[in-house]
């Protein structure tokens, strides 16, 4: 992995933290939980043997125990998603870096190009799709698992969980957004005869 493809959202990542599949990291909310990570008044004290830290905000507030997975802070018990104590946890423990980003994407214009996409007669043969089914003869992109009776199958996420894949939905992060198919679903669709590919299949 180069170093652009290890950054997600504004995590550098720097050592594996198989706890999180690394997309969530990418999502606006969590850019923001990792700009506050080391903005936001807090006190932290970390114990690098067991990786975990208290931290605090004020005298006045109790502590937060964090873990790189959990912490019992009121965002991370409504979201189950990293908060900015685990950020600045994960940062301090050497593992992440948070880094200024600064966002050169015109959003109004992806919006425009995907819209048109979906509106395509032949959705297959847009060039962004075709990008993804090039994707999806690659052998990264083998599934470790299909189901041929129920047309499933499972692929290996870029953290600690899979995703599950369809031939309607898939759990990664470019089905989530682009609502269109990802590489995942032409590769089961390929997989289970559907849809031609030149590869091997490893299964």
């Amino acid at each position: 992995m180069d170093n652009e493809e290890k950054i997600y959202g504004r995590c550098h990542i720097l050592s594996d933290w198989t706890d999180w599949d690394y997309s969530i990291h990418c999502d606006q909310p969590q850019i923001e939980r990792q700009g506050r990570a080391f903005t936001y008044p807090f006190t932290i004290k970390v114990n690098p043997k067991k990786k975990t830290a208290t931290c605090s905000s004020t005298s006045d507030m109790p502590y937060y125990t964090t873990t790189l997975s959990t912490c019992n802070c009121h965002d991370f018990q409504e979201r189950k998603l990293p908060c900015k104590h685990m950020y600045r946890l994960a940062a301090e423990l050497g593992i992440i870096e948070i880094i200024n980003r600064h966002s050169t994407r015109d959003y109004n214009k992806e919006k425009e190009k995907l819209a048109r996409i979906k509106a395509s007669d032949d959705i297959n043969n847009e060039p962004d799709q075709l990008k993804r089914q090039k994707s999806a003869l690659s052998s990264k992109c083998t599934p470790t698992e299909v189901d041929y009776v129920n047309k499933m199958g499972i692929f290996k996420g870029s953290g600690k969980k899979p995703y599950n894949t369809t031939l309607n939905t898939c759990t990664c992060r470019d089905y989530f957004v682009r609502r269109l198919p990802c590489k995942h679903m032409y590769r089961l669709a390929m997989e289970l005869g559907l849809f031609e590919g030149d590869f091997k299949s490893n299964i």
